[in-house]
């Protein structure tokens, strides 16, 4: 009897540990491809060195990753009149949904049944806003937006034992250069 094909999933990732269990956790309903876009990721030093350690992860996994470095200079213009906008707060609201709209727009050209994001993995992100975000995005193409909450089952603690067991970078901040001054 022939086995039943898993729908293809595009998993937008911010890092590599909160991917390491978001992955895991989908891995075994979908056909997972990885999303490394990030435009918010400041400085580019920083950016370089997430993308090596997602590299490394798609590699232990032996997952697909594709990489987009665009919209920098958009996100910027975007996110500067916000930034003095605390963590969690309009900024990051936007960016949930710039990132999930270039996913949402990627997962569709590619033929991508479904997309998701690896961001509510961290108990640092409000997991309400981010499924908002995809959910509204998901109504302007024909993938399908997954809600998740990573955070269930200690899904934080679960993302900080595979960085270590995989010996995976862990950054300490979200990433954008107005989250540094928190």
């Amino acid at each position: 009897m022939a086995r039943k094909q898993k729908p293809r999933l595009l998993l937008h990732i911010c890092c590599a540990p909160c991917a390491s269990w978001a992955a895991k956790c989908l891995m075994s309903d979908y056909e997972v491809t990885l999303f490394f876009y990030n435009p918010n990721i400041w400085p580019q030093e920083e950016w370089s060195k997430r993308l090596a350690v997602v590299e490394k992860l798609a590699g232990i996994y032996n997952l697909p990753l594709i990489i987009d470095d665009s919209g920098v200079e958009d996100w910027l213009i975007m996110a500067s009149p916000l930034s003095q906008e605390p963590e969690q707060g309009r900024r990051c609201q936007l960016c949930y949904e710039w990132r999930l709209r270039q996913t949402a727009t990627r997962a569709d050209q590619e033929g991508y049944a479904y997309f998701a994001t690896s961001l509510t993995v961290s108990p640092y992100k409000d997991r309400e806003a981010i499924n908002q975000a995809g959910q509204l995005v998901a109504k302007a193409v024909k993938a399908n937006y997954v809600l998740t909450n990573f955070q269930e089952n200690n899904g934080y603690r679960h993302s900080i034992e595979l960085s270590r067991q995989y010996g995976l970078y862990r950054q300490k901040y979200c990433g954008c250069k107005f989250s540094l001054s928190y």
